[in-house]
This record gives structure tokens, C-alpha cells and sequence, in this order.
């Protein structure tokens, strides 16, 4: 169930890639630190219940490097609020997946890191995050009776 969960948060950043011009999203390592900006997320903790649901840690690093003019720290920051919409209270089964997942998303924190390269921008989102599998939960809760 993990791996839809990873499959729905790689779509729904890739997505916004192009009016970011974010070069890459990653999973747990960028092919290339020197790329800017990029994102790389990664579940921190993994904890299925015996409901059916799994609860799970989601951290999202954003990267950028900052410019003179500033613009670099503002897009980083852009990037930042336009994850916070796609994840907030996000809930909705995912069609690219062979089963219903019906993952939630709860911003829990999310600030700058500072780095030792005062050029580099490092922003994290921390999301807590429940899925349902569709066959453990009511079916007339989800519309499909």
C-alpha cells in the first residue's frame, strides 16, 4: 500500500514541476544535489493499525539556490505554498493505482533549514499522512454502495 501512496505524492508534485521549473522530484535522494530546485521526499515512519488504515510520515524538502536578486528565495517559498495546496487535507482515491487508496494529509510543520552554504534554500513540509484500503473501510462512506 506504501508504494500507491509514493506513486499518488510523486504525481501530485510532479505536477507542479513546470510552473516552478523545478528540475527533479525524487524519492529519498536527488540524482543531482547541484540541481535546482529541486524536491526530494521520503516516509519517515510506517506504522500500519490493525483498522485497515496505515499511518505513515511524510517529509518534503524543497531545494533552491538563492540569486542576488532574491528571486530564488521567493520561488523556493512559492514552491513551499504550492505544496501546502496540494496536500491540504488532500483526499481522494487515486486512479494510477491497481486498488482504491484513499490516502489524508495533515500538515503538521514545515520551515526553513538553515544550510552551511548560505546560497543553498532548504525548505521541509512534514505531512502526517492515513490511508484506507477501500475493501477495509464502509463501502456506503465512500460513495459506492
Amino acid at each position: 500500500m506504501i508504494n500507491d501512496v509514493r506513486r499518488i505524492v510523486q504525481n501530485r508534485l510532479n505536477s507542479i514541476k513546470t510552473t516552478y521549473g523545478i528540475r527533479e522530484v525524487s524519492y529519498r535522494l536527488a540524482s543531482d544535489a547541484k540541481m535546482f530546485p529541486h524536491i526530494v521526499y521520503d516516509f519517515v515512519a510506517i506504522s500500519p493499525t490493525d483498522m485497515g488504515r496505515t499511518d505513515f510520515t511524510l517529509d518534503i524538502h524543497i531545494w533552491a539556490k538563492n540569486t542576488a536578486d532574491g528571486t530564488g528565495q521567493a520561488n523556493a517559498f512559492e514552491i513551499m505554498d504550492s505544496i501546502r495546496d496540494l496536500f491540504a487535507f488532500w483526499n481522494a482515491p487515486d486512479v494510477l493505482t491497481s486498488q482504491d487508496v484513499l490516502p489524508t494529509f495533515y500538515e503538521t510543520s514545515g520551515g526553513q533549514i538553515e544550510d552551511p552554504d548560505k546560497t543553498i534554500i532548504h525548505l521541509v513540509l512534514r505531512y502526517e499522512g492515513q490511508t484506507y484500503e477501500e475493501d477495509a473501510t464502509d463501502s456506503s462512506i465512500l460513495g459506492k454502495e
